[in-house]
């Protein structure tokens, strides 16, 4: 190769590299909920996803005096958007509970949909209020049914009220 297209095989990589770094946890704008901004309000990790073995859990209630939009959003390993955003709106002193597989026992509960198996990723809620409390837990099931549940490590709220 020349020196101009090796040159421009590290401009190309680089420019990927920046991309992919500005569309993290961290760096990606929270979601539009109908047209309002949402804010960052939790982040979480680490979030596991393994299909009938481990799923996670996140419930928050709002505690804001009037209707909010509440969504939850994983990212996996490499802090790539995983599945799309489950979003709820959740009515003055109501909750609303995220799960990354459905259930018999979870018809009420709002479904991260189009996963694939996650160790060590990372979520966060995004709201249009930061009245928001939140909490989280993985739910491990074992080969002989039961289930143990045990709370995320972490846990970060990072707006103010």
């Amino acid at each position: 190769m020349t020196k101009p297209t090796i040159r421009m095989v590290l401009a190309a990589a680089a420019l990927l590299a920046a991309e992919h770094a500005a569309a993290g946890l961290l760096d990606s704008p929270p979601p539009l909920f109908n047209g309002i901004p949402g804010q960052v309000i939790y982040r979480m990790g680490a979030i596991y996803y393994h299909p009938g073995e481990v799923d996670t859990v996140v419930t928050c209630t709002n505690l804001d005096d009037a209707p909010a939009i509440v969504a939850l959003e994983l990212f996996d390993l490499r802090d790539y958007p995983a599945g799309s955003a489950a979003h709820a709106t959740v009515a003055r002193g109501g909750t609303v509970t995220f799960v990354t597989s459905p259930g018999p026992s979870r018809e009420q509960w709002r479904v991260v949909e189009g996963l694939a198996a996650i160790d060590h990723g990372k979520a966060r809620v995004s709201a249009t209020t930061t009245r928001l409390s939140c909490t989280g837990y993985h739910q491990r099931r074992a080969a002989d049914g039961r289930v143990r549940d045990t709370p995320l490590e972490l846990v970060k709220k990072v707006a103010r009220p």
